[in-house]
């Protein structure tokens, strides 16, 4: 399908969210991440972490693309630590896809993120998205970044390419990187 009306990029903080696009988003999710159903049949998130905008595209009827940001701290070696914002949920309908959508909503999203004072950003994808998120600035870590729980136990990801997004002049800093829930 080709989208014939100039889409609306709307971020969306999670304080202003109404039931019904809170509803609209999880349908959209379910739909393109239907090994994950049954948590977007209730939630809007992955490991127990609320976003804290979100960025979306609406045609007149639904949501037809999403992107959630949340807050992770990353832990370095030598105990540095920093609040970064996690893009998590990138999806466009099946039906929607090919026309810029996500890279329009990935841009909307740093820019926010830039905006509240982040220093970078991380995502974790599947193998074959590498290439898309490498054309949009992204880079794949060179060392490992491993998710922790609120238990200090590591998340199993189903996606295996942590990448990141320096969002200032400020590099990523070296070494493995422990991503956790914000400590401060």
């Amino acid at each position: 399908m080709v989208l014939t009306f100039c889409p609306t990029i709307e971020l969306v903080d999670e304080q202003s969210l109404n039931t019904e696009l809170d509803g609209s988003i999880r349908e959209l999710l379910r739909l393109c991440f239907p090994d994950w159903s049954d948590i977007f049949q209730n939630y809007r998130m992955w490991h127990s972490t609320k976003p804290i905008y979100s960025v979306i595209v609406r045609d007149s009827e639904r949501v037809i693309g999403h992107i959630a940001v949340v807050v992770r701290t990353i832990t370095t070696t030598w105990n540095f630590r920093y609040n970064v914002v996690s893009i998590q949920g990138v999806c466009v309908a099946p039906d929607s896809r090919h026309v810029g959508l996500a890279h329009q909503m990935l841009d909307g999203a740093l820019k926010e993120a830039v905006r509240r004072g982040f220093l970078f950003a991380i995502l974790y994808c599947k193998e074959f998205l590498v290439p898309f998120y490498t054309s949009q600035g992204w880079k794949l870590a060179d060392d490992s970044i491993v998710m922790w729980n609120q238990r200090d136990l590591p998340i199993s990801m189903r996606s295996n390419c942590p990448m990141y997004y320096e969002l200032s002049d400020v590099p990523l800093p070296e070494g493995p990187l422990d991503v956790h829930s914000p400590t401060w």
